[in-house]
């Protein structure tokens, strides 16, 4: 049975513990996942918890920039405040409430703004072992040139990528470099010694949410 967790201003949708060992937390709406992620759970015997309540615009955006499109807010660049809140309090209370403790392996799953979050925490820290990026938005002004441009960390975990097919024909000029994008960070993390994997799917940006998330959670834990 799937409980909420509330932690400041953040809702935590968990599922049943069914891995003592192994959790996955997500990024993304909860409106969208709560008849998913229990029987999910228990498919990919892994935890699930999905994370929401965020700023999207801001708590994922690394560094501050231009607002996309044009005419938008500019991004905040509260990355780093809302990486330490995940590693201080969210996941210390998530996983005490939940009766986790020991050595967890976390993989962390994001779609859009919070895909790119997810990258970016990934190149910082070990916090999370694997990470799942769908449509990370990878257009993000200065984040190709960071990735090409720093070292890139041992990891031991597993990165997914996917992409819908549509996406680089947006009509937002600034999001049609998505699709060249993502392939140079692919390559990228593949000359790194990391086992990547990357899917391009039918559709555009918010083209079928739950069969990509299953693409993703099946990458991880296969």
């Amino acid at each position: 049975m799937t409980q909420i967790i509330d932690i400041n201003d953040l809702h935590c949708l968990c599922s049943t513990p069914h891995s003592k060992d192994k959790i996955a937390y997500i990024l993304y709406p909860m409106d969208m996942l709560a008849g998913w992620i229990e029987p999910a759970s228990g498919i990919y015997d892994t935890t699930i918890v999905a994370v929401t309540g965020m700023d999207w615009q801001n708590v994922f955006s690394p560094w501050p920039a231009k607002g996309v499109p044009k005419g938008s807010p500019d991004f905040k660049g509260e990355s780093p405040e809302f990486l330490r809140l995940l590693q201080q309090t969210v996941i210390p209370q998530v996983e005490s409430a939940l009766g986790i403790s020991g050595s967890v392996e976390r993989s962390l799953v994001g779609v859009s703004m919070s895909g790119l979050f997810a990258l970016w925490q990934w190149m910082l820290c070990d916090t999370f072992a694997n990470i799942a990026s769908l449509s990370g938005s990878f257009w993000y002004e200065g984040f190709l040139d960071w990735m090409k441009n720093r070292p890139i960390p041992e990891k031991t975990g597993k990165g997914y990528f996917l992409l819908g097919d549509q996406e680089p024909k947006s009509r937002v000029k600034a999001f049609q470099s998505v699709g060249t994008d993502t392939q140079e960070i692919v390559a990228i993390l593949r000359k790194a010694g990391i086992a990547t994997e990357f899917q391009s799917v039918p559709g555009n940006h918010y083209s079928d949410p739950i069969p990509r998330l299953e693409k993703a959670f099946s990458a991880l834990y296969s």
